[in-house]
């Protein structure tokens, strides 16, 4: 800041004489060359004039304030405060010019461009020979940056206080070289201590849990040590005088003082409610990961189910059944398992088994001769199999039963042993009443048990390899009627259709019974509108797809089988049009029943599809049977055919035809009437409502798991007692 003194001095009368004139020239210059070159503005007025008016200002102040001179001489200063005259500085700063003497305030001022800045101002009084003021001085620095710092840190100071009070922090302070420990009332209200309560460190120490004193003394130890810099936190239970325990959280900081620890500082809190929630968060997350697994072991069981239905449907063939029933819940559910199955002549023998080593399946094979049973020694054998055969009731093993059980010999036992058995279920395979053998779940892996809820899993599943089973065995014999009655009344397979998934469910409703329901799937030849390329080549084919009843069963309904199915692939060789194609089925099937006395007759639903790379055409015609429902790929759902009359009745059986459009996703589903009149044990009817609806919820599954999620529901909703066959067909573009 420069003095007005000084200022002064060089200006008073009789300098030249001082120090000569060429030099009270020079002073002049340095000193008005050192006021415009100080960074503090510097503002000088005239007290003798009315409103003390702006004389004089520096560069510094023109910078600062964004006022040139020409804008601020003839004003008073306190044009630089604007409209924030309700400053408390201002009183000061008035009372001192008054009174003629120096001050210094901040003040809150406006840059011409109106932003705040805060204005650090010096003011002086310069008086002439006879001690009159004439001017004051006023030295002015922007000091809105060391403001700012100075709020935010009063702020922080609040916060910190605030925050303090509000955590309801204790502090401490051990003055090691005097050994005294001060706790505030905070600090002792949280060991249940009185404020007027005196204190040590053995004190402390003794007020802790027992499990947390030797642990607790360590880390004091260790942030005392001045290798380990200081630093203390940890968490300690305390002990109330009237027992109760609560939790403190304490930090602090070693001062050191040439290499030895002096002082000893820091603050606790009180936790324990933390704690409490942190337990009930852990007992919380406890239950919900309890309740995870279960839902996750749920989900497997529900997918387990659903894998079931769609592997045990994939083949008719027996042998085929019954390896897939052994490999079925490898490694999901069982470790190995075994599938027992008892012959015509009543023995028991095993006929599959799967092991999730492969390395290991060998062993199951060298079992097998132990676990086989003629029918006579069946009825007293102590094999759990043998059990199971005549209580027709699941049972649940573990490790001690099983290798306690009877063995043939030590060979036989070692090979159990090899097993590790630690657990397992044996359950009867029945299907439509009749006992066709046991299968076993067992679990190797230390620890791992079957438990209640996995017995009843295994109960589901054994029904559904029941099922498949059965189904097996009745197609087995059915084909060897087949053969019987000229050739196969079925494909034996379906061939692949070009750009289309197949699926096909059919379950006959007796063992012995040959006949009812059909169902056929063909190239039909060219596409109607076919015609060859101009280098001769071959146009698109056609497929006839055609699923139907014939009324009653035995040799007779099996006989008109074979010829509705002969007909319909003979006639389609000429024909083309499905309702030509079902009327000369039925001209044959007038004529098979005017040569015979037991006159036959049959619903069938004709279908020709012709693909054409981006879905197919579609053309169906009905004569008596269910109208085939279309699945689109958004899950709706509609009929297609018109309703004719069964075939082999009417010299005009009316049939009609209609055309759709399947596009990729679109599935055609075929099906016959044991699909809607599936009935329950209650009589209730699946009906078309309720096969609709499944419809709609299935849209998405491919060809084979979408007949065999329709299988498994109808089945399912007569317990899989069927009173009828269900054929089920399925074509979806891809």
């Amino acid at each position: 800041m420069v003095r007005m003194r000084q200022y002064e001095f060089f200006e008073r009368p009789g300098l030249e004489e001082a120090l000569g004139e060429a030099r009270a020239r020079e002073a002049r210059r340095l000193v008005d060359r050192a006021v415009r070159s100080s960074a503090s503005g510097i503002v000088i007025t005239d007290a003798r004039r009315p409103g003390n008016p702006i004389v004089y200002v520096n560069p510094a102040f023109e910078f600062t304030t964004g006022y040139g001179a020409a804008e601020a001489l003839g004003r008073n200063c306190r044009f630089l405060q604007a409209d924030d005259r309700d400053q408390p500085a201002l009183g000061e700063l008035r009372a001192a010019i008054r009174e003629g003497r120096e001050c210094r305030v901040v003040l809150r001022n406006y840059k011409k461009d109106g932003t705040l800045f805060y204005n650090e101002l010096s003011v002086s009084p310069v008086r002439d020979e006879g001690g009159r003021i004439v001017n004051f001085v006023g030295v002015q620095d922007d000091v809105t940056g060391r403001k700012r710092v100075e709020e935010e840190l009063a702020k922080s100071e609040e916060r910190l206080r605030l925050a303090t009070e509000a955590t309801g922090l204790g502090t401490w302070d051990y003055d090691l070289v005097a050994g005294d420990l001060r706790w505030d009332e905070r600090c002792k209200a949280i060991f249940g201590l009185p404020p007027d309560e005196d204190v040590d460190y053995d004190a402390f120490l003794a007020m802790l849990h027992p499990e947390d004193r030797e642990r607790v003394d360590r880390v004091v130890g260790e942030a005392l040590d001045p290798e380990g810099g200081g630093a203390f936190e940890t968490q300690y239970r305390t002990v109330l005088p009237d027992g109760t325990e609560r939790w403190g959280l304490a930090r602090g900081r070693t001062v050191f003082r040439e290499g030895r620890a002096v002082r000893f500082v820091g603050t606790v809190l009180d936790i324990t409610e933390r704690k409490r929630a942190e337990a009930e968060r852990e007992r919380l997350l406890a239950r919900e990961q309890t309740a995870r697994e279960e839902a996750e072991a749920t989900r497997k069981r529900l997918a387990l189910q659903a894998r079931a239905g769609t592997v045990l449907s994939a083949s008719l063939d027996y042998e085929a059944t019954l390896a897939r029933v052994a490999r079925l819940t490898i490694p999901e559910f069982a470790d190995f398992c075994m599938v027992d199955v008892l012959g015509e002549d009543g023995s028991l023998r095993q006929l599959a088994y799967a092991h999730a080593d492969p390395a290991e399946e060998g062993v199951l094979g060298e079992l097998a001769r132990y676990r086989e049973h003629d029918a006579e020694g069946l009825e007293d054998a102590r094999r759990v199999s043998a059990s199971v055969l005549r209580s027709g009731e699941a049972v649940l093993l573990f490790e001690a039963e099983m290798l306690t059980g009877a063995f043939r010999n030590e060979e036989h036992r070692a090979l159990v042993r090899r097993l590790h058995p630690r657990s397992c279920i044996c359950a009867p395979l029945v299907a439509r009443g009749r006992t066709l053998g046991t299968i076993t779940f067992a679990r190797n892996k230390p620890g791992s048990r079957y438990d209640p809820e996995d017995l009843s899993l295994a109960e589901s599943l054994t029904a559904r390899c029941a099922s498949a089973i059965d189904n097996a065995r009745l197609y087995a014999y059915q084909t060897r009627v087949a053969r019987a009655l000229q050739g196969s009344l079925l494909p034996s397979y379906l061939p692949e259709v070009p750009g289309f998934e197949v699926g096909l469910h059919y379950l006959p409703a007796g063992e012995a019974n040959i006949g009812g329901d059909f169902y056929d799937l063909f190239e039909a030849g060219e596409r109607s509108e076919g015609r060859p390329g101009p280098d001769g080549e071959r146009p698109p084919s056609s497929w006839g797809v055609a699923v139907g009843d014939v009324s009653g069963k035995g040799p007779d309904a099996a006989a008109v089988l074979a010829l509705a199915r002969y007909t319909i692939r003979a006639a389609a060789m000429h024909r083309t049009r499905p309702a030509s194609i079902l009327a000369d089925l039925n001209e044959a099937m007038l004529r098979h029943g005017r040569e015979r006395e037991a006159r036959k007759f049959c619903t069938v639903a004709y279908a020709r599809v012709e693909p054409d790379g981006r879905g197919a055409r579609v053309s169906v015609s009905r004569g008596g049977h269910p109208a085939p429902m279309l699945l689109r790929a958004d899950g709706a759902v509609r009929p297609v055919g018109y309703a004719g009359r069964a075939m082999g009745v009417f010299a005009d059986p009316r049939l009609t035809e209609q055309e759709a459009r399947l596009e990729p996703g679109d599935a055609l589903v075929l099906f016959t009437d044991g699909v809607t009149e599936a009935r329950a044990p209650d009589g209730t009817f699946f009906g078309e409502e309720r096969f609709a609806d499944l419809l709609r919820s299935s849209a998405g599954l491919d060809a084979t798991a979408l007949t065999a999620h329709l299988g498994d529901a109808v089945c399912g909703f007569q317990n899989y007692d069927l009173n009828d066959d269900v054929a089920i067909l399925v074509l979806r573009a891809v």
